[in-house]
C-alpha cells in the first residue's frame, strides 16, 4: 500500500506498506457454565496477542450495536475458535427446562456449527472437572463435528501450565505473534523472609506516600505479586528523568531493582523482592528509604 502523509507545512514522503496478517480468536462458551473461565483465558490471550485479536461477547460488542450482527462480523474473521466446555455445557436448560444445545437458534450451537460449516479450526477447551468430550449421540448432529477436534484441558490446579501449551498452539500451528516478551531475570540470589503484615504496617509509618498494591504477574496468570508503590511528581519531564539517572546509582549500590515507569513528569516506583515469589522484604523497605532524599534534591 502507497502512503503520502501531509501534516500542516510538513510532508513525508510517500512509502510502501507491507500489511501483515494478523490472526484473530473467537471464544465460544456458555456464561452460565464458564464465564469466569472464560473470562480468564479472554484476558491472558489478550496480553499475549493484542486486545483487537480475541474476541469475547462481554466487553467487546459496544452499546447501540446489534447483538447478532456483531457476533457474525466477529465469528467470520476468527481464524480460530476456542470452545469452552464446563461441567453445565450439555445440559444447560432454560426456563422451561429445555435443553439449550437442542435449539438451533442457540448461541453456543449455532456459533460451532457455523466454525464447522465454514471449517474454521475448532479447539475445544475442557474447564473444571470435565474430562472429555461428549460421545456423538448426546450431541445435535450439526455440531457432532466438534468430536473431530483435539481438546486440551485447563486445569483449575495447573491453569498456567495449560494456557501456555494452548498459546504454544496457537503460535506454532495457527501463526500467531506473541506481543509480551519475557522479562530477563537474574537467578534468585537472596533467601531472606517476607515480611508480615504487621511488619510492613509499622515500616509504612516511616515511609511516607508509599503504599501495598498487587498486581498481576505477565506471563504468570493469575499469580500476584505484592510490591509497595509511590509516585513521584516533577515540574518537568526532564526533572524525572534526573531523578532515574541518580537513583540507578544507588540500585546498582544495593543490588535491589524496582519495577517502575515515567510517564510524562512523573515517576511510579514498584519494589518486590522477586526472589522470594514476589513478595515485600526489608530489601524492598531499604531502597524505598533512599528515594525520598533525592526526589526533594530534584523535584524542582
Amino acid at each position: 500500500m502507497l502512503y503520502e502523509w501531509d501534516i500542516g507545512q510538513f510532508k513525508i514522503g510517500r512509502f510502501f506498506c507491507l500489511q501483515l496478517y494478523m490472526p484473530e480468536i473467537f471464544i465460544n462458551y456458555r456464561r452460565s457454565d464458564v464465564a469466569q473461565a472464560a473470562q480468564g483465558l479472554h484476558a491472558q490471550l489478550r496480553s499475549r496477542f493484542g486486545p483487537s485479536k480475541v474476541f469475547l461477547d462481554v466487553g467487546a460488542i459496544l452499546p447501540g450495536s446489534l447483538w447478532s450482527d456483531r457476533l457474525q462480523a466477529a465469528l467470520d474473521k476468527a481464524d480460530v475458535v476456542l470452545s469452552v466446555i464446563g461441567p453445565g455445557w450439555l445440559t444447560a436448560a432454560n426456563e422451561f427446562s429445555q435443553r439449550r444445545l437442542d435449539d438451533p437458534l442457540d448461541w453456543v450451537r449455532s456459533e460451532i456449527t457455523y466454525a464447522i460449516k465454514h471449517k474454521k479450526p475448532i479447539i475445544p477447551l475442557l474447564v473444571s472437572d470435565v474430562n472429555r468430550l461428549p460421545p456423538a449421540e448426546a450431541l445435535p448432529t450439526d455440531i457432532q463435528g466438534l468430536l473431530c477436534h483435539q481438546g486440551l484441558k485447563l486445569r483449575d490446579e495447573k491453569w498456567d501450565r495449560d494456557i501456555a501449551e494452548l498459546i504454544d498452539v496457537l503460535i506454532s500451528e495457527h501463526g500467531f505473534i506473541d506481543n509480551e516478551l519475557a522479562v530477563p531475570l537474574p537467578q534468585p540470589e537472596v533467601r531472606v523472609p517476607a515480611l508480615t503484615a504487621n511488619q510492613l504496617e509499622a515500616a509504612l509509618t516511616f515511609l511516607p506516600g508509599w503504599q501495598p498494591v498487587e498486581s498481576s504477574i505477565p506471563r504468570d496468570y493469575p499469580k500476584l505479586r505484592q510490591e509497595v508503590r509511590k509516585v513521584y511528581r516533577f515540574r518537568s519531564f526532564t526533572a524525572a528523568i534526573a531523578f532515574m539517572n541518580a537513583a540507578a546509582a544507588k540500585i546498582i549500590e544495593l543490588k535491589h531493582h524496582p519495577r517502575w515507569e515515567n510517564q510524562w513528569k512523573t515517576v511510579s516506583v514498584y519494589l518486590t523482592t522477586f526472589d522470594i515469589g514476589n513478595q515485600i522484604a526489608a530489601l524492598d523497605v531499604k531502597m524505598a528509604i533512599e528515594f525520598d532524599p533525592l526526589y526533594e534534591q530534584l523535584k524542582v
